[in-house]
């Protein structure tokens, strides 16, 4: 287990937390107008707890690491990877409705 103190791969730099915080409020935004992407849920429920953490502890707890590097992360992370797919795949599909 570790505190990551920066963002993606320990990268560092001011107003983290604002970033994170001001681009959660739009994905507020974005979910509220359209709730069928779920996705951004999962992003904004990853996002939330990973600020939280961030506030609370100084940095992120990363406990998990990615096998045969030094590369560590957590299920918020996955939360969010998840929901990045969910994203792409929400509008891949959506483009092929319109095309119809």
């Amino acid at each position: 287990m570790m505190i990551n103190g920066g963002a993606s791969f320990g990268i560092k730099f001011l107003g983290l937390e604002l970033i994170s915080g001001f681009i959660l409020i739009i994905l507020v935004i974005i979910w509220w107008k359209d709730k069928k992407i779920w996705g951004i849920l999962l992003m904004i429920m990853g996002g939330g707890l990973n600020l939280m953490e961030r506030v609370r502890y100084g940095g992120v707890v990363d406990y998990w690491q990615i096998p045969f590097t030094n590369i560590y992360n957590n299920i918020n992370d996955y939360l969010i990877v998840i929901g990045v797919i969910q994203l792409i795949w929400y509008i891949y599909g959506r483009k092929g409705k319109n095309s119809i």
